[in-house]
């Protein structure tokens, strides 16, 4: 009896605790969401608006335009004259002459070592003279014509003799061709051997300047021409002169001398040269190759290049458009323009 009882109680039990199992994964899935933590609301992102597109631009105006050359230009002596053997050197006797002497037309300025050719030449000039009384003695005695022409014929060849030794120590003098002030002087010793054609002095004639202005390159001055007005300012006095030479036109012999010298540079010649100025003087120089007044003008950042094309960028309620355009002057700063644009109108600047 007490057994069936513990039977009884035992399959109770067992009820109990199946059911109990069950209610809990149930209880727990019902309120296990309070256990989470809320979801916060979702914010929508503030609105960004576009930042505005500013552009630097310039108004097409009416104004005046040039296309001009300026810069410093030098004085120099309108001719000068480099000194040096033409047909062969020798050894360097001495040099009579220092930079910044004066000169005179035929002054002696070198000597070569001639050895003994004064000396030649004065034995020869005795012996002429000699040729020339023999000759006179024998046309006073009444020579016979075969005697007086033979002494003729003497006397001849020694007078050849003198004239080529009198030459040959010509040849070994440099003198001045012109009046002037030595501007240069080799520093080759005496008793160094003086090459053909090597320059040991150099003369200028300082009565006659001229200016010269020697550009970057040779793109910059291609546009001028000889006879071309130029405004020489000095110590703020305005004096006009005339474009002289460009690289067109000077001689092919002073070209060699200094080939990229002469190719970038202009020589200006003065209607007068203001006193006080001397060779190596400084002055401003302007020469206006074209001018326009009253037409339309843009900054030359402005204008816009593209294959041979000619265009700028406008600004038309702040809309970007291209406009092509024909151009005129250019010069630094600005650029004419002939066709494509209308005064007031907004180029958009590089």
């Amino acid at each position: 009896m007490c057994t069936h009882w513990r039977m009884v109680n035992l399959r109770k039990n067992k009820k109990w605790m199946s059911f109990t199992i069950a209610i809990i994964p149930l209880t727990v899935t019902v309120s296990g969401c309070s256990f989470l933590p809320k979801e916060e609301k979702v914010i929508a992102p503030p609105l960004v608006e576009p930042a505005e597109v500013s552009y630097d631009i310039a108004e097409v105006k009416k104004g005046e335009i040039m296309n001009r050359i300026t810069g410093t230009a030098t004085f120099i002596a309108k001719r000068q004259e480099g000194l040096f053997y033409e047909e062969q050197g020798g050894r360097l006797e001495k040099i009579l002459v220092a930079e910044g002497d004066t000169v005179k037309k035929g002054q002696k300025l070198v000597e070569l070592d001639s050895g003994d050719v004064e000396f030649e030449i004065q034995k020869m000039e005795i012996e002429l003279e000699k040729a020339e009384l023999k000759l006179d003695q024998l046309k006073a005695q009444s020579a016979d014509k075969y005697t007086i022409s033979i002494a003729e014929l003497d006397k001849e060849s020694i007078a050849l003799q003198l004239t080529q030794l009198r030459n040959r120590f010509t040849s070994s003098q440099l003198v001045s061709p012109i009046n002037g002030v030595v501007t240069y002087v080799t520093d080759v010793k005496s008793g160094s051997v003086v090459e053909p054609f090597q320059s040991l002095v150099e003369i200028a004639d300082t009565s006659n300047l001229q200016l010269m202005y020697s550009a970057i390159s040779a793109a910059a001055i291609q546009d001028v021409k000889v006879g071309m007005n130029v405004t020489v300012t000095i110590d703020d006095n305005e004096v006009q002169g005339k474009v002289a030479q460009t690289p067109e036109t000077v001689p092919e012999k002073v070209a060699e001398q200094d080939p990229d010298l002469y190719e970038r540079s202009l020589l200006i010649d003065l209607t007068e040269t203001p006193e006080g100025v001397e060779m190596g003087s400084t002055a401003e120089m302007e020469i206006i190759m074209e001018r326009k007044k009253d037409t339309l003008v843009i900054p030359i950042n402005g204008l816009r290049t593209s294959g041979g094309r000619n265009y700028v960028q406008v600004l038309v309620n702040q809309t970007k458009r291209e406009k092509d355009v024909e151009v005129g002057i250019i010069s630094d700063t600005e650029v004419e323009i002939v066709k494509g644009l209308e005064e007031g109108e907004k180029v958009i600047l590089k």
